[in-house]
């Protein structure tokens, strides 16, 4: 499992946004931020110089989703010049759904996944849940 996160210019967005669900890669966190990157924060005058940015966090069950999120990030973000933003992969060692109790990849569970997943396979209700 991954967190994939990315920092780029807020104009590119909703293209990510979009590429993103079309690749079936949901469960994302957005926060708006501020910083500069490596050509410095303090302008001539001696005024921090930042600018505004979508910093994105996706924790990623595994290589296939990792290379579909990268590529989609990459591909809508790419064109916008000096600036366009940074993306690093960093692994992640547990993840539990607090409603549910489920751990790893079952709490990252993507459509598709849930799709094919059997109803005899750790099946819980709103009910029944071991968090409940």
């Amino acid at each position: 499992m991954y967190l994939l996160t990315a920092i780029f210019n807020s104009s590119c967005l909703n293209d990510v946004l979009t590429d993103l669900r079309e690749k079936e890669i949901e469960g994302i966190t957005i926060s708006d931020v501020i910083g500069k990157g490596g050509l410095g924060f303090i302008n001539e005058s001696g005024e921090t110089d930042l600018d505004k940015k979508i910093r994105i966090d996706i924790v990623i069950s595994n290589d296939e989703f990792k290379e579909l999120a990268k590529e989609a990030i990459r591909a809508n973000t790419r064109e916008t010049g000096t600036g366009s933003g940074k993306m690093w992969v960093t692994p992640v060692l547990e993840v539990e759904r607090i409603r549910t109790g489920e751990r790893n990849e079952s709490a990252l569970a993507h459509p598709t996944m849930a799709k094919k997943k059997n109803l005899s396979d750790n099946y819980f209700t709103a009910v029944d849940t071991p968090a409940s």
